[in-house]
């Protein structure tokens, strides 16, 4: 299949610049600038970019379904009934009800995409969806609240760095971006919109506690944040309000997850100049993002030098103090669970440097595995100085040292090519002509009069 194509020159056709006056509370300028996203004025390359995070999201919720999390997800709306699809499932549920079920599957496999610190893909997607899919909205609406909830999703961190590492991005600003794009899904006014924005910023929870632990928590907040977004926006369409300044205001959300609204400028600045979801990172393997680099590193070390991994003495890896701090990268043995091990800076990149086959989602089941644990035993992790920007991994062999240096997640950048390819390798026990239907559906949603063609294949999965 052909690449999608990319025209336009960076900054071709994107909105003008919004009102970024301090006197204009943020909620205000975030809602007039989501009900005003529409995919016939957006870049050819920015919908290129919603259409690929739609396929992503839809492959990684594919390759879920049997997963324990979306199966206490599942269970818990069993008796909802309405007119939004849950992937893998005949009967119809309620919007709210398959937000939360969809993203926890988006989610389920670990493998889901990256924006700003949030699982933007897994909390946006499933809201936009289920609203378009129930109140009607076409395939361009659909990619126009994905563009929207994106943008909204990263913009609600940057204003609030300081929230991590004690509290979990996707739950809290992934709430907001979820209530954005369900709120450009249903269509509404730029009044009602801010309304659902900042709903969505009131339900924001979480924490990543459950990441030391391997507990399910960490994914049904996920799942929850999602389900918020969309009941943000459904309350803020009933006629429920929120406070303009619930960002910026001294009892709201910055000054409560982050310390303060000292960044707060930084939740508008250059909004409509560029967009955000260009920035999306996407995952190649099954694994946290934070340890995405140092296992890409650790395996083309033990691919290009050909040492014998027995002999492997020590390994050292030093790693950006956002990295070092992140819930779960610094999990040791017992792994009492897959997502503790998978998340796991020393379990992970022992099982690349032995070429176990980590990029299966299924091989992280084997936390027994007594030659990853006893390596993973050797690796140190460095703690670092905030000089440090680029992940360096260390790899001690019979006296001898190999190393290497990368970017820390320069290898998550997608393109259509790499996009596709793991849409297929997610989906391969599809049977084929649903699978490339699904494909098809997606490429061209934005000359789709509905998501209803779609979403009944994703029932049939």
């Amino acid at each position: 299949m052909n690449p999608l194509p990319v025209a336009e020159a960076p900054n071709a056709g994107a909105a003008p610049p919004m009102d970024a006056s301090p006197n204009v509370p943020i909620a205000v300028q975030l809602g007039r600038f989501v009900a005003d996203v529409r995919a016939d004025r957006l870049p050819a390359r920015v919908v290129d970019h919603a259409k690929s995070r739609l396929l992503d999201c839809l492959a990684t919720a594919i390759s879920s379904r049997t997963l324990p999390v979306p199966a206490v997800a599942g269970a818990f709306v069993a008796d909802s009934r309405g007119g939004a699809s849950i992937v893998g499932r005949r009967e119809r549920a309620a919007a709210v009800d398959a937000s939360f079920v969809n993203a926890t599957l988006v989610n389920g496999s670990t493998h889901d995409d990256f924006l700003a610190k949030s699982h933007a893909g897994a909390v946006v997607v499933p809201a936009a969806l289920a609203l378009a899919e129930e109140h009607g909205g076409s395939g361009a609406d659909l990619l126009a609240a994905i563009v929207a909830g994106y943008e909204v999703t990263a913009r609600a961190y940057l204003g609030g760095p300081g929230m991590l590492p004690r509290f979990r991005a996707t739950g809290v600003p992934g709430a907001v971006g979820a209530a954005a794009a369900a709120a450009r899904a249903l269509r509404l006014d730029a009044a009602r919109t801010a309304n659902a924005i900042g709903l969505g910023a009131m339900f924001a929870s979480g924490f990543g506690e459950g990441f030391h632990s391997g507990t399910m928590d960490v994914k049904l907040n996920v799942g929850w944040a999602s389900r918020s977004g969309a009941s943000a926006a459904l309350l803020a369409r009933a006629g429920a309000t929120a406070s303009p300044t619930v960002f910026e205001g001294t009892s709201g959300f910055f000054h409560a997850f982050s310390n303060g609204a000292g960044s707060a400028a930084r939740t508008a600045q250059g909004l409509g100049e560029h967009f955000l979801i260009e920035e999306t990172l996407y995952k190649e393997r099954p694994v946290c993002i934070f340890v995405q680099t140092p296992v890409e590193l650790a395996h083309r070390l033990a691919r290009e030098h050909g040492f014998d991994p027995a002999r492997i003495e020590h390994v050292r890896i030093t790693a950006p103090i956002e990295t070092y701090t992140n819930p779960g990268y610094l999990n040791a043995a017992p792994f009492a669970t897959a997502l503790k091990a998978r998340i796991s800076a020393r379990f992970t990149v022992a099982a690349a440097l032995l070429d176990r086959p980590i990029d299966t989602y299924a091989y992280y089941d084997r936390t027994d595995d007594a030659d990853v644990l006893a390596l993973a035993e050797r690796i140190e992790l460095v703690e670092p100085s905030s000089e440090v920007h680029d992940v360096h991994v260390e790899v001690t062999v019979a006296g001898r040292c190999f190393a290497m240096r990368g970017i820390e997640m320069e290898y998550q950048r997608p393109s259509h090519d790499k996009v596709v390819g793991k849409y297929r390798r997610l989906t391969a026990d599809l049977a084929p002509a649903l699978a490339e239907d699904i494909l098809a559906a997606v490429l061209a949603m934005d000359r789709a009069s509905d998501v209803v063609a779609l979403t009944h294949l994703l029932r049939l999965v």
